[in-house]
Formats: C-alpha cells, sequence, structure tokens
C-alpha cells in the first residue's frame, strides 16, 4: 500500500524544478484552479495545460514533462499571468521548463528550437535581429544542401523582404553577421551576468 501511495507522489522531480528550473519554486503557489488552461489562447493546441503540467511535475513525471512539445508552445501573451488569482508566473515557467529541457538534453520542438538558437545567436553576437541572418542559420542549421531548399521554398517573402528593405541581400552569405550595436561587447557582458545569475540561463 505504501509502495502504491509512493508511485503516486515522487517529489524528487518537484525539487529539481524548484532548483533548476528559473521561477520553478513559484508552482508551489498553484492551487489548480485551472484559470491559466481556461485563459490561454493556445489551450486547444495542448496536450497539458500548464496547471496539468504542474501536476505532472508534482507527481514525479519527469520524462513527460520534459519531452512535452506544450512547454514551448507559449507565446508569452501573459494573459495567464494576469489572471492566475495567486500570481503564479506561469509563463515564465513554462519558458523556464522549455530551457530545462534543452539543457537536459530533452528537445520538445526541434524546430523551435533551432529558430531559437538562431534568434538567441544573432541577438548575441550583434545586439539585434537581421532577419536575414536569422532566417539563413536557422535554414542551415540541417546543413547546407537541407538550408538551400528551404531557402528556395521561401524565394517570394525574402524578394518581398529586400524589396522593402527588410533584409540585406548579404545576409543570405554564410558566415557573414548583421551589423553590430555600439558597445556589443557591454551587452554581452550584461547576457552573461543574467546567465550567471538565473537558474535557467539566457542561452
Amino acid at each position: 500500500m505504501a509502495q502504491k501511495a509512493s508511485s503516486k507522489y515522487d517529489p524528487t522531480f518537484a525539487k529539481e524544478v524548484f532548483e533548476k528550473v528559473d521561477s520553478g519554486e513559484e508552482i508551489k503557489k498553484c492551487m489548480q484552479c485551472g484559470v491559466c488552461a481556461a485563459s490561454c489562447p493556445l489551450a486547444d493546441k495542448m496536450e497539458f495545460s500548464p496547471r496539468k503540467i504542474f501536476t505532472m511535475i508534482r507527481a514525479g513525471e519527469r520524462q513527460k514533462v520534459l519531452a512535452s512539445k506544450d512547454i514551448m508552445l507559449c507565446t508569452s501573451c501573459y494573459t495567464c499571468i494576469v489572471r492566475c488569482p495567486r500570481k503564479v508566473p506561469v509563463m515564465e515557467v513554462m519558458h523556464g521548463l522549455a530551457h530545462h529541457a534543452l539543457r537536459s538534453g530533452f528537445v520538445p520542438r526541434k524546430e523551435s528550437s533551432k529558430f531559437g538558437k538562431a534568434f538567441w545567436d544573432c541577438i548575441y553576437k550583434t545586439g539585434r535581429v537581421d532577419e536575414g541572418v536569422a532566417a539563413r542559420n536557422y535554414y542551415l542549421a540541417d546543413g547546407l544542401v537541407a538550408g538551400a531548399k528551404r531557402g528556395l521554398e521561401m524565394k517570394d517573402i525574402a524578394l518581398n523582404m529586400l524589396k522593402h528593405k527588410r533584409m540585406n541581400i548579404m545576409s543570405a552569405i554564410p558566415g557573414i553577421q548583421g551589423k553590430k550595436i555600439k558597445n556589443i561587447a557591454t551587452l554581452q557582458k550584461m547576457l552573461d551576468k543574467a546567465e550567471a545569475m538565473g537558474k535557467g540561463g539566457s542561452k
């Protein structure tokens, strides 16, 4: 009987979340009211709502949570945070879980992960998002041939961006970075410090 009870509640993963996930300890405040799930504009796309994710964390379902595509679905609309009666920063917990999953070797959403890395690399190296560089690095993440094929599939959008001066043609050349902001080293120092201070890091 005792064994059956322990299989329903395993605090090991919850402790891991409290210690290693940004805002992870905040789920202690969740009272399972379900307002976050009812408020989320993408709830119908989720297998596990934030409320269910928090329950699974408390139940010790590490594999199921960190492999869940739902932890990388958040669009940061803040609706859940605004409506939560306990002020649980649901969005921050979900982002923290996504970072923790990636650091732990899980890739819940491959394309989102690749795009996030390309986006972040662009910010870190130049201090801004160059649409051409970010798109190029995202497309080339699977190799030159796959990147060229995907780039050709998006050629109409690229041509429109060039036409409206939203993209520099030089951005398409591998190895070329976008224009850096002034004092990029200062920004990188700040980002490195933020990474060191947070549980989840910024990369």
